[in-house]
């Protein structure tokens, strides 16, 4: 079925209602009439108001809330708009969603979800631009789950819902202008299992969230030089599918990472030591970190044109490495 993004959310979201009387959901703005950009319209109506309610603003608060909720055996979904807020929220989830269940000897599990918004929209500036998804992936036993489209979108939502940890699960404003074709009911797709979405030989693009969408046009501009890119859709960077990575660098020899969020301990770091760490992975060429400048997101539209990736200077830029 063709769909948006957000009705695909939307529809994970009812089906694991149906499905467990234990889900439920939550938010700031959940029950507006846009309802959290089109992805909750319609779940009050449908559960009732004691399984999909509106919350005031107290992000700690409210995670707390989840985690003594899903300690106790339901399965909350806290949504949480721009995920620059959830830093408001760190000591519960670093301190209590990720470290309870080892520190009652895993006797005890912590099956919250949290939907936060990252990505480039209408000049939003420093403070609603974050993508922070490094902070959180850092932690153990945390779950870090980045769709790039809207066939992954619902299925990855449902299996974070449905996974014993705790799980944030970062979605894109650019994503939301997207349609695709969703297959109906949603089967879940396993966390930590990364998609070749375009083959090649010469380089690997290592990507995630909207960049995959990015990564993925600037390798049709390569293959119209003769550069045949290999593009892969990590879709969680908690579990990390290393392997995929690995084997991928392995046949390229060159790589090419595409971030969500500033330079430096970010995505790059992190492919960085998996190269380092596998013996298998030889560079012919240094590591391509493309992200955004290493700056707070400018509020003008012209700054912040400049502050995100360009695809052509990308493109330029591959080019001159790889040495066409």
């Amino acid at each position: 079925m063709l769909m948006s993004f957000s009705e695909s959310v939307r529809i994970a979201m009812m089906q694991a209602m149906e499905a467990d009387e234990r889900v439920f959901a939550y938010g700031q703005g959940i029950n507006d009439p846009g309802g959290f950009f089109g992805s909750t319209v319609g779940i009050q109506e449908k559960f009732g108001k004691t399984r999909c309610f509106d919350v005031p603003l107290s992000e700690e608060s409210l995670v707390g809330m989840g985690v003594g909720a899903a300690i106790l055996g339901r399965r909350p979904i806290y949504i949480a708009l721009r995920i620059d807020f959830l830093l408001l929220a760190m000591n519960q989830i670093a301190n209590h969603a990720a470290k309870w269940p080892g520190m009652c000897g895993y006797q005890a599990t912590v099956p919250l979800t949290i939907r936060a918004i990252i990505g480039k929209d209408w000049g939003q500036a420093a403070q609603h631009s974050g993508a922070f998804y490094s902070l959180f992936a850092h932690i153990p036993e945390l779950e870090v789950v980045l769709p790039s489209n809207v066939e992954d979108a619902p299925r990855l939502l449902l299996a974070s819902i449905f996974s014993d940890n705790p799980t944030l699960f970062i979605d894109s404003k650019p994503l939301y202008d997207l349609k695709g074709e969703v297959e109906l009911p949603i089967q879940p797709l396993a966390l930590g299992k990364a998609s070749i979405v375009r083959e090649g030989k010469d380089i690997t693009f290592v990507a995630i969230s909207h960049m995959v969408m990015f990564a993925q046009s600037v390798a049709a501009t390569l293959a119209e030089h003769g550069i045949s890119a290999e593009v892969i859709d990590l879709r969680t960077v908690t579990p990390l599918d290393e392997t995929a990575i690995v084997e991928s660098i392995a046949k390229t020899r060159r790589v090419a990472i595409f971030d969500v969020d500033w330079p430096r301990f970010g995505l790059a770091s992190e492919v960085a030591r998996v190269i380092c760490m596998s013996p298998d992975c030889n560079l012919d060429l240094p590591l391509v970190n493309i992200a955004q400048k290493d700056e707070h997101t400018p509020g003008g539209c012209f700054l912040e044109h400049e502050h995100y990736p360009i695809e052509e200077r990308v493109v330029a830029d591959l080019l001159k490495r790889v040495g066409v």
